[in-house]
C-alpha cells in the first residue's frame, strides 16, 4: 500500500491528510459539486475501480466508495444488491481500502468512504481511521454512529487526519440536529427526502428540503451541507442546487441501475448528465 504524506495543523496539533484539504477546497469552491457513489468490489474489484475513474473523467468531483456490509439498513434495493454481491465474492474492508487507494491515485479527486457503524466498531474506530487515511481517503461518512460513540469516532478521524461527516436526520429534534451538525467535520449529509432509503424516486419537496438545509446551516454555518437520497434525475439535481443552499449532491442508486443495465459507459454517461445539469448557466454561486 502506498502511504500518503501528511501535514500537521500546528494550531491543533492534529495531522491533516492532503485528501481532507482537497475535499474542503472542492466543497468550498463556490459552486455545488456532483458526487458519485459506487460499491467497493462491485461488480468486481477491477471494474469497480474502473467505474469510479470513469465517473471522475465524466464530471464527478467527489467520489464515494461504499463498504460492503450484511445489513445496509439505509440502502434501497439497488445498492443493497451491490452489498450482497460484494460480500458473496469475499469483499470487505480490505477491498474498500484498495479501491480508495487506486481511485485516489488515478483520479486526484477527493474520495470519501461510506461505512456503517457495525464495520467501524468491528475494526476499531482508531484502526479504521488510520487505515482509511493511509489509503488516501478524505473522509468517512458513517450514517448511524450511536450518540454515545460520536465523540470517539470524530476524535479518531481527526487524529488520523480525515473528515468525519455525519448524517443529519430529518426526524431529529432541534437539539439532536444541532449536536450532530456541530460535531461533524468535512460536511453534513442532509437527506433530500425524509424517512426513505437510497433509491427513492417519487419526487422531492424542494421547499421542505430548503428549509431543512437552512436549519443545518444555522446549526453549523462553517460546515458544508451535502444532500442525496431521492435526487434521482439530472433535472432534480439542477432543481436542488437552485433552491437549497447545498455544497454538493451525491447520487448512487441511479448510477448502479445504469451500470447494471448498460455497463460502465452507460453509468458514466449518466454521471456526465448529472454534472452538466448542476453547472449550466444560471446556476447559483455559493
Amino acid at each position: 500500500m502506498t502511504y500518503h504524506a501528511d501535514v500537521r495543523d500546528t494550531a491543533r496539533g492534529a495531522v491533516i491528510h492532503p485528501g481532507t484539504d482537497l475535499l474542503t477546497g472542492q466543497l468550498g469552491g463556490g459552486w455545488p459539486v456532483f458526487g458519485a457513489f459506487s460499491m467497493a468490489g462491485f461488480p468486481d474489484y477491477r471494474r469497480g475501480v474502473e467505474a469510479l475513474v470513469a465517473y471522475a473523467d465524466n464530471g464527478a468531483t467527489v467520489l464515494e466508495v461504499g463498504t460492503p456490509v450484511a445489513d445496509p439498513w439505509l440502502d434501497g434495493p439497488a445498492i443493497a444488491a451491490t452489498h450482497r454481491s460484494a460480500i458473496r465474492a469475499g469483499h470487505g474492508v480490505g477491498t474498500t481500502l484498495s479501491t480508495v487507494e487506486q481511485v485516489s491515485n488515478l483520479t486526484g479527486k477527493a474520495v470519501v468512504v461510506m461505512s456503517y457503524w457495525a464495520t467501524i466498531e468491528a475494526r476499531g474506530p482508531r484502526r479504521m481511521a488510520r487505515e482509511l487515511a493511509s489509503a488516501g481517503a478524505a473522509g468517512c461518512l458513517v450514517p448511524d454512529v450511536p450518540a454515545e460513540c460520536v465523540e470517539e469516532w470524530v476524535a479518531a478521524a481527526t487524529d488520523a487526519g480525515i473528515s468525519a461527516p455525519l448524517l443529519a436526520g430529518r426526524e431529529a429534534s432541534l437539539a439532536e440536529l444541532t449536536a450532530t451538525c456541530r460535531v461533524a467535520t468535512g460536511f453534513v449529509y442532509a437527506p433530500a427526502v425524509a424517512g426513505q432509503r437510497t433509491g427513492y424516486s417519487d419526487g422531492l419537496d424542494l421547499d421542505s428540503l430548503s428549509t431543512f438545509v437552512a436549519s443545518v446551516r444555522g446549526a453549523a454555518p462553517a460546515t458544508p451541507v451535502v444532500t442525496g437520497i431521492g435526487v434521482s434525475t439530472p433535472a432534480l439535481a439542477a432543481a436542488v442546487v437552485q433552491q437549497a443552499d447545498v455544497a454538493g449532491v451525491v447520487v448512487g442508486s441511479p448510477l448502479i441501475r445504469a451500470f447494471t443495465a448498460g455497463g460502465v459507459s452507460s453509468a458514466a454517461a449518466l454521471v456526465a448528465e448529472f454534472a452538466a445539469s448542476m453547472t449550466r448557466p444560471g446556476g447559483v454561486e455559493r
